[in-house]
């Protein structure tokens, strides 16, 4: 994925909690990659060396199992914008939310856990170890600690929202806590821990901490973004955070900061092509491949989402189209039309009839086409700008600010092409919940949305018929593997 000299920490066993996978024996080693051809030696204790292990953690995102494609297209399954086509038979379970069909349990056995807690050490590694090393350039030692906060906020947060109930919305008599918090590198068999599951509040309470820290340490200007962590990404994800915190003045707070950063949001006429660009301007952060990384036919996100090889060519065939948008999600991008009729929200333009060369063709979304120019290679935003005024328009709709929060919801209707809303009380909340299930379509939210605003997922029949909040398929399983070996932790709820 980067430039830089890649590194990454081989674990077993013996890394348990965090890492637990194999029943191997052997200690932890941290090893640079064999494509890197670096000298383990200079691992962290060189600048070079810090560089490298910060980019092996970025490698970690690209993984299938987090940004590489489960964070987007898991997300999209589990909840209520997507329906399977069965194509390939990828996706079916977890869009029908059977029971162990989801994140990472299907098919690898709990590798959504696994792969960001190997990330998580990779970053606890790096923040162990920086200070003991001479920079002749404080700012690049700045820079990769704060990358190292970030990410690990990033995953923590990630980890919770899908093993843990969301605060504010949890369902009592199911509550098993958070999860387990490890904020020290394990680099051989005398760091191994046991940890237990943190409470959700102190899962927060790290979250807050490490993006305070990412945010005191970059600079003003943005020259890694949107390829690294940088200022105004830290300060969106922030935003996110307190967002699902229930810490709505927070949300406000962060997200004005980022919504006065260099990247603004895309105007009308640019949005469409924003998702043809290799590199979406209205990304704050986002995970980017290489062509050597391409993730392939099987499990790209554009085989995942669509059979289209390019727009508007139905004559050649790429992918599967696993997962495309149900009725339901496209009647709504319709709705409001012109009185000729013709569909006023451009966001409709993203969404296309896909080829017959897999069998019945179906409305698909063309987000992720390819971008970097071959196919199945995708940059995938996590943060965008848009994200901003939505997450600071529900907090502030909760604060009682209503004539602000309705600003905020206007701008992002008008940039989509709608009319201003006029609307009042509750009304409010209820436009912010379909314009943010519209704007990030397939791009891995809904799911969580619902979740953390406590509601139910409604789904056809034919789609399992969704899931009721109290269910306790809301939460993934923590991983076998996991709780073989660290005795400390406390399986979810009905698993």
């Amino acid at each position: 994925m980067r430039t830089l000299k890649s590194i990454f920490l081989s674990t077993s066993l013996l890394t348990v909690s965090l890492l637990a996978a194999t029943a191997c024996k052997d200690s932890a080693l941290l090893e640079v990659a064999p494509r890197s051809q670096g000298d383990s030696q200079t691992a962290l204790t060189t600048a070079e060396g810090f560089d490298a292990a910060v980019n092996g953690i970025y490698d970690r995102l690209q993984s299938v199992v987090l940004y590489g494609r489960d964070m987007l297209a898991v997300s999209e399954a589990l909840g209520d914008n997507a329906q399977f086509t069965n194509k390939s038979g990828r996706l079916s379970g977890e869009n029908r939310n059977l029971i162990n069909n989801t994140f990472g349990t299907a098919t690898s056995g709990g590798a959504t856990w696994q792969t960001a807690y190997f990330a998580i050490n990779q970053a606890n590694l790096v923040l162990d170890n920086i200070g003991n090393v001479t920079f002749s350039d404080t700012s690049q030692r700045n820079r990769l600690q704060g990358q190292a906060y970030f990410l690990r906020a990033l995953l923590y947060h990630d980890l919770s929202r899908i093993y843990s109930y969301d605060p504010g919305v949890a369902v009592p008599s199911q509550d098993r806590g958070g999860v387990p918090l490890l904020t020290a590198g394990v680099a051989d068999q005398s760091k191994i821990t046991f940890p237990a599951r943190a409470t959700v509040a102190d899962v927060y309470k790290q979250i807050y901490s490490d993006l305070q820290n990412a945010i005191r340490l970059f600079s003003r200007s943005n020259p890694s973004a949107p390829a690294y962590g940088n200022l105004q990404a830290a300060q969106a994800l922030f935003s996110r955070v307190a967002l699902y915190n229930k810490d709505y003045a927070t949300a406000v707070q962060y997200a004005t900061s980022a919504i006065g950063g260099s990247i603004k949001l895309s105007p009308n006429a640019s949005y469409i092509g924003g998702w043809r660009a290799p590199q979406n301007p209205e990304s704050l952060f986002e995970v980017q491949f290489i062509v050597a990384e391409n993730i392939g036919v099987n499990t790209s996100l554009q085989t995942s989402y669509t059979t289209l090889v390019r727009t508007g060519d139905r004559t050649a065939t790429g992918g599967f189209g696993d997962l495309v948008p149900t009725t339901a999600f496209i009647n709504d991008l319709e709705a409001e039309k012109s009185s000729t009729g013709a569909v006023l929200d451009i966001r409709r333009q993203l969404y296309e009839l896909g080829t017959i060369g897999r069998g019945t063709a179906f409305i698909e979304c063309t987000k992720f086409l390819g971008k970097n120019g071959t196919i199945n290679l995708d940059n995938v935003p996590v943060i965008r700008v848009s994200e901003l005024y939505l997450n600071r328009a529900e907090a502030n709709y909760n604060l009682g600010n209503t004539t602000d929060a309705l600003t905020d919801l206007n701008v992002i209707r008008q940039r989509c092409g709608l009319t201003a809303a006029t609307l009042t009380g509750s009304a409010i909340l209820t436009e912010i919940y379909r314009q943010e299930r519209l704007e990030y379509g397939f791009e891995g939210h809904r799911w969580f949305d619902l979740k953390r605003t406590g509601q139910n997922v409604v789904k056809a029949t034919a789609q399992g018929g969704g899931l009721a909040y109290t269910d306790n398929r809301i939460l993934a399983p923590i991983p076998v593997n996991e709780l073989s070996t660290n005795r400390n932790i406390v399986q979810n709820f009905g698993y």
